[in-house]
């Protein structure tokens, strides 16, 4: 992969990232030469970067030692978003921290700070002649996260659930509810008027969404609506994260919706992770004032622990990711077929 393509700028996004072991020099392995040849990488920092700061009261704490910076330097990252359900599990200094880290390491950011007017602020870089920009949301907010107006914390678009009876429990019982989602309306619209002000300033607009339900491979409900009011009010390329497992890529109106990535890197024991949340991909694309062309991804695998891997599409674990993507993209009609060591994505016919 070439930093500039033929007729535009190369473009290559991770999953999530929460980096944590002894050394971050090496951390992303073979990987991070792709990173760097690209034009523009992207990805999502799951944790702080810090030592200081007071553990939320939640069950499941993340954060990384502030030397874990080299891993993101070393990859040379471009964008990153930070609108994630851990990027507050230390409380307000360690994201103090954090964006002063971000900041002196000269990585454009989005999705959380000091209070809301921040956490909205946009990242815009200019590569190639193209103006890219890119904006973060978390639809997975833990009580107290949510940036306001005097108070530091994260991007939120809110959703909603409820249960509902579906069938006869007199003939049926034990029978599970039907679960229904939607996006917070006022936060649909708010993100919806965000995008359309980006793009009148970029050429290219990245929307990062970090949402869905762990372990959970096909996307809720709340997830196409929200994918889908984002392209209609002008981002050409949607990027999701969270749930830990794979899930399709969708096209809307021609916009590639990018469901979830799953873990780049997870150095931490979840105990509900399995044997799938290993599975990864990078997504490719070329991105020129007409959106993104030439989408692919390139399978990889994220051991615990480990540098993450790159896969052959055509055998063993690589050929796994490639049919199950095969399997969840199927829904949405988009079409995966591999050429050498890329498998490339578009849209049905």
């Amino acid at each position: 992969m070439t930093a500039r393509a033929a007729k535009g700028v190369a473009f290559l996004a991770g999953g999530d990232v929460a980096i944590n072991r002894a050394s971050g020099r090496g951390a992303f392995g073979r990987l991070a030469p792709l990173f760097r040849r690209a034009g523009a990488a992207f990805v999502n920092l799951e944790l702080p970067l810090s030592r200081r700061g007071r553990p939320a009261a939640k069950e499941i704490l993340l954060r990384g030692a502030p030397d874990m910076a080299a891993a993101l330097s070393e990859a040379r990252f471009d964008l990153l978003g930070i609108a994630n359900n851990h990027i507050l599990d230390y409380g307000e200094e360690a994201l103090a921290d954090t964006l002063d880290l971000l900041e002196e390491g000269g990585f454009a950011h989005t999705g959380a700070g000091a209070n809301i007017a921040a956490a909205r602020r946009s990242a815009l870089i200019e590569r190639g002649g193209l103006r890219i920009g890119l904006l973060a949301y978390s639809s997975i907010i833990p009580r107290g996260f949510a940036a306001g107006p005097n108070k530091a914390g994260l991007n939120p678009l809110r959703a909603h659930t409820a249960y509902r009876q579906h069938r006869d429990l007199t003939e049926y019982p034990g029978t599970l509810p039907a679960v229904s989602t939607w996006a917070e309306p006022e936060d649909l619209r708010r993100m919806k008027r965000e995008v359309r002000t980006l793009k009148k300033r970029a050429d290219i607009v990245i929307v990062n969404h970090h949402w869905g339900t762990s372990m959970i491979p096909d996307p809720r409900d709340f997830q196409g609506e929200i994918a889908h009011a984002t392209v209609d009010a002008g981002a050409d390329l949607v990027l999701g994260g969270h749930p830990h497992l794979l899930q399709g890529i969708e096209f809307h109106r021609g916009v590639p919706i990018v469901y979830s990535m799953g873990n780049l890197i997870f150095d931490f024991k979840i105990p509900f992770f399995t044997e799938a949340s290993k599975q990864t991909f990078l997504f490719g694309a070329t991105l020129t004032k007409s959106g993104a062309a030439d989408t692919h991804f390139i399978p990889c695998w994220s051991g615990d622990f480990e540098k993450p891997r790159l896969l052959s599409p055509r055998g063993g674990k690589g050929k796994a990711i490639v049919d199950l993507m095969r399997r969840l993209s199927a829904p949405f009609g988009t079409r995966i077929e591999t050429e050498g060591g890329r498998v490339l994505v578009n849209p049905g016919k």
